[in-house]
């Protein structure tokens, strides 16, 4: 990465008051840094309602299937059209690949493509990250957060490893390479607790 992208995740962490290094370690493993980094997910279902301020209802077997929104599905007029605001939340954007209903939901108003800009894209996946810190990070430390980050909260098999524990894995690893110090790593547990 380069100094400004090193800049904007430091100061995006900083605000949100999380350790640069998971912040890292996710764009390493959701994007590769690529701020342009853009997926299709058209299985999410979380869609986030722009006019209410809150999730969307649930869809039917029916609208999951559509190639369409729903006919009530909400949009910014200015930005976007129907189907474009449908189509965009159910993507992942920029180099923390955060989704667009996601990102909805905590606050972003402008045009998806704009997510892919290293500083807007950082910022929201800051503030996602804050989101799931404020509600997670005591369940198991850093991991419990890092696995919510991936599929929502931190939810774990019978034998108490995350059901993602392999994009855990990766991002803990990503830590470690970054860090170059496993000293550094220790003090932000990514370890989940025995």
């Amino acid at each position: 990465m380069n100094n400004i992208q090193t800049f904007d995740i430091r100061h995006h962490a900083q605000t949100f008051k999380l350790p640069p290094l998971i912040v890292q370690g996710i764009i390493k493993v959701e994007s590769n840094g690529n701020p342009y980094a853009y997926r299709a997910e058209p299985s999410y279902q979380y869609l986030y309602d722009v006019d209410q301020d809150e999730p969307f209802r649930d869809l039917t077997q029916a609208e999951m299937n559509q190639d369409s929104a729903p006919v009530d599905f909400p949009w910014y007029e200015a930005i976007s059209s129907q189907d474009t605001e449908w189509y965009g939340q159910q993507c992942s954007w920029g180099p923390m690949q955060v989704m667009g209903a996601v990102a909805r939901e905590r606050g972003f108003r402008k045009s998806f493509p704009e997510l892919c800009s290293f500083d807007d894209g950082v910022y929201w996946g800051c503030a996602h990250l804050r989101w799931l810190a404020d509600r997670y990070l005591d369940e198991g430390w850093w991991a419990s957060v890092i696995s919510a980050y991936n599929q929502g909260s931190p939810r774990r098999n019978s034998d108490g490893t995350f059901c993602n524990q392999e994009y855990v894995d990766k991002v803990c690893l990503a830590i470690q390479d970054i860090a170059k110090d496993s000293d550094i790593v220790r003090e932000i547990d990514c370890e989940t607790p025995a």
